[in-house]
């Protein structure tokens, strides 16, 4: 199993039109049928439809709530999205950057008139892919450190919690002594269940150091599978990768138990994490073999069922079908298995 495959036997037969969705979501997905929300990035086919035309899949879905940006940036606009959340029962996490603080604050103001409940940012990208050197690492971290400062004050003011992604450039220890450092109650964690499989760490470990900070969290499923560098980290619907999805909500809900939850599986390929390479070591100056040796037994103790596997360009339409079937899954084992309902 591996890269070079373009279609696995799932993906032949969606692309054959064995779904059958005249909308791209369930026919059968109407009411309420999960707690669980979705971050738009669960489907990257349509990141670029409007604010108000998200809350609307997601409501077809029958899902709880919404990670999306603000589409339009005007106070109008933003009574619409409130009205539209407030309509269909939803909860609403703006999805936004703090890198420009003057559109952070426009972003911030207009997220409390559409009634957000948090305001999830990233601070970065892949560390091991973004980074060459020690020295560009920690400027970015600086950069970083900065920004905070600066969007702390302004979630404050607003009373909307800043929700900060471990986003494959923190470790876990690091993104724990952020929290601590800049103490607020208006800035805390977006933790994501698998992103620090990337960074070598053990996804349970993380649930826990995080959710004691934790404004909301994204849950996912992962595969590993080994490649000539590393590892490749696959997304997949909830209850077909190998992560305790049980323990995970259970560590979360045990600090914040209104916690809201958001699917995110991503339908593309899996990601490269080059660790055996000495790129992926430059900005990891105080980490030894041992995390290695631990991350690479992870690897071979979970052989995936499958992997999400798209060809070259893959078709919208294929795309859209994939997401939706993906998403349905997810759906069922948060419904059935983790009752999040």
């Amino acid at each position: 199993m591996g890269l070079a495959k373009s279609f696995s036997r799932r993906e032949s037969l969606l692309a054959a039109g064995a779904v059958g969705l005249s909308r791209s979501v369930p026919a059968q997905s109407a009411g309420r049928r999960t707690t669980m929300g979705i971050a738009n990035d669960s489907v990257p086919s349509r990141r670029s439809v409007g604010t108000p035309e998200f809350l609307d899949l997601v409501k077809d879905f029958g899902m709880g709530g919404a990670q999306v940006p603000i589409t339009t940036l005007d106070s109008a606009f933003a009574k619409q999205v409130r009205q539209r959340i407030e309509k269909s029962g939803l909860f609403f996490i703006l999805n936004t950057s703090f890198n420009d603080l003057e559109l952070f604050r426009r972003n911030v103001a207009l997220a409390k008139e559409a009634g957000a409940v948090a305001i999830r940012v990233a601070s970065g990208g892949r560390r091991y892919e973004d980074f060459s050197t020690l020295a560009e690492r920690q400027a970015h971290v600086a950069r970083v450190l900065g920004r905070i400062r600066a969007a702390i004050p302004v979630a404050e003011a607003a009373r909307i919690p800043i929700a900060l992604e471990n986003h494959k450039d923190f470790t876990v220890d690091e993104h724990v002594k952020l929290y601590r450092d800049y103490s607020s109650e208006y800035f805390g964690a977006c933790v994501d269940t698998g992103n620090n499989l990337a960074l070598l760490e053990d996804p349970i470990e993380v649930v826990e150091k995080l959710s004691p900070y934790a404004v909301t969290a994204h849950l996912k499923d992962a595969t590993l599978e080994e490649y000539e560098e590393g590892f490749l980290l696959g997304d997949i619907p909830l209850g077909e990768g190998f992560l305790d999805l049980k323990q995970v909500v259970s560590l979360l809900r045990k600090h914040k138990p209104n916690l809201p939850l958001l699917l995110e599986c991503i339908t593309r390929n899996p990601l490269r994490i080059p660790c055996l390479t000495d790129k992926y070591w430059a900005t990891f100056p105080d980490r030894n073999g041992l995390l290695l040796a631990r991350a690479l037994r992870r690897v071979r103790a979970h052989k995936p069922k499958w992997q999400i596997s798209l060809p070259a360009n893959p078709p919208a339409a294929l795309m859209r079908e994939m997401e939706s079937k993906h998403i349905e899954a997810s759906i069922m084992y948060a419904r059935d298995v983790l009752r999040l309902v």
